[in-house]
């Protein structure tokens, strides 16, 4: 959901997003990274 994006984006703990206007925009390769390091994370968990 996109209020999760916005708390993510709060707390600093999703992926990186660019404001653009009243918006938040995610990189394709942003997105990408992180869920490649939420999988690393869990696999050592």
């Amino acid at each position: 959901p996109v209020k999760t994006l916005y708390q993510w984006r709060h707390r600093r703990i999703g992926p990186n997003a660019l404001k653009v206007g009243r918006h938040l925009r995610y990189r394709w390769t942003e997105v990408d990274a992180w869920l490649t390091a939420q999988s690393a994370y869990d696999l050592t968990a």
